[in-house]
């Protein structure tokens, strides 16, 4: 092989290289979208949507203290009339907003958040009732 033909192939290698690590395949460690994942998440979220941060901070007491259940809360002050009860239903990452997804990650199964998670359509009190995370074949 050449010099010239060397340093093409150098140049050609580096290039492919910084391909790879731009879909994740070699580099950091990352994680890049363009890859699919070993495996997935649903959860099954309720949820109760509300304008004002206060607001939320003050169902969410009711809650806590047992004055009323997450249901009855959502049934009651809920903007969001399309679920029964709060209910999104099974849902995957892609298709709730980023941060209410991220927050709903650190509720336990069976249990809600007690801090509102701010969105781009108000402020959500978020309770998961699954979880279940698949390998993809």
């Amino acid at each position: 092989m050449g010099k010239d033909r060397r340093k093409e192939k150098e140049a050609e290698d580096e290039s492919l290289g910084k391909e790879k690590d731009k879909y994740g395949k070699k580099g950091d460690g990352k994680k890049a979208e363009a890859v699919p994942e070993k495996s997935f998440t649903h959860q099954t979220v309720r949820h109760i949507l509300v304008q004002k941060q206060s607001e939320a901070l003050r169902i969410s007491e009711a809650i806590h203290n047992g004055a009323m259940t997450f249901n009855e809360a959502a049934f009651q002050f809920s903007e969001d009339k399309a679920g029964a009860y709060g209910l999104l239903g099974d849902k995957a990452q892609n298709e709730l907003d980023p941060d209410f997804w991220k927050a709903a990650l650190t509720c336990k199964e069976g249990d809600w958040l007690r801090e509102p998670v701010k969105t781009q359509w108000g402020w959500h009190l978020i309770m998961v009732q699954a979880r279940i995370t698949k390998k993809r074949k």
